[in-house]
């Protein structure tokens, strides 16, 4: 085997590191108190979660190790680092309260992450909100500092930590086979591209960018649910039991 071989294999797996030592320089960071620092370096560290994947498929070195490294680097990148980002910035007013809020995150973040691991795999769809995206959503909100904002920010965090191991659908834009549409390709990196804009030009608006993905998987789940007459059929009969009350 010559050595271009082994190389070739390794360069997602460079890419998926190199994810792992933004997150942990992230880290420090907010613990020296350069909390914006720290939140770019979280972002930096999405674009680079987003590539690994097309490049292993790419270079045709896709592989179980590649898969459970990507994993383990995020629940530190997107899991770990915002937590303590959004407890230094807002959570820590609550105490003992705020710290279980902040650690309910990335809990949600390593339940997702072993589940997706486990599943069969899908090129179309991600079952619960990413990791990626909920971690730079949350440290994201830190941009923000607002003291009004900070009763939100429990809930906030709650919620993204439910929409993670919730079984809503998103689309998986950044999985992908060999062969994939047009569309499908230009969505990709058009969307890596608007994302670099924004970290780069416009940080605080990264927020409302993170927040109409999360939106969309929400809509997307009512929409199919209201198509499918569930949503019909369960406010019908709620109507029905109610009324039945009342007339008893």
């Amino acid at each position: 085997m010559s050595f271009k071989e082994p190389a070739r294999k390794n360069i997602p797996n460079i890419f998926t590191m190199s994810n792992l030592i933004l997150g942990m320089l992230a880290l420090f960071y907010v613990l020296d108190g350069r909390n914006e620092l720290s939140i770019s370096l979280v972002f930096i560290a999405m674009v680079l979660d987003g590539l690994d994947g097309k490049i292993a498929v790419m270079l045709k070195a896709c592989s179980e190790l590649g898969k459970q490294l990507d994993s383990l680097c995020d629940l530190v990148s997107f899991g770990v680092v915002p937590a303590v980002i959004i407890y230094k910035t807002y959570l820590y007013q609550f105490g003992l309260v705020g710290m279980l809020f902040a650690m309910l995150f990335p809990l949600a973040g390593a339940y997702r992450l072993a589940r997706f691991n486990l599943a069969s795999p899908s090129n179309s769809w991600f079952m619960g909100l990413p990791i990626t995206i909920a971690g730079g959503a949350l440290a994201a909100l830190s941009l923000h500092s607002n003291p009004s904002l900070a009763w939100v920010v429990p809930l906030y965090t709650f919620i993204l930590a439910f929409l993670m191991i919730s079984k809503i659908q998103y689309p998986a834009i950044k999985k992908g086979q060999r062969e994939v549409s047009l569309f499908t390709f230009i969505l990709f990196y058009s969307g890596i591209l608007s994302f670099i804009f924004f970290v780069i030009f416009m940080r605080e608006a990264v927020l409302y960018l993170l927040m109409s993905y999360i939106v969309f998987g929400i809509l997307n789940k009512l929409y199919l649910k209201l198509k499918s007459g569930k949503v019909v059929v369960a406010l019908v009969g709620k109507f029905v039991n109610k009324s039945a009350r009342s007339e008893g």
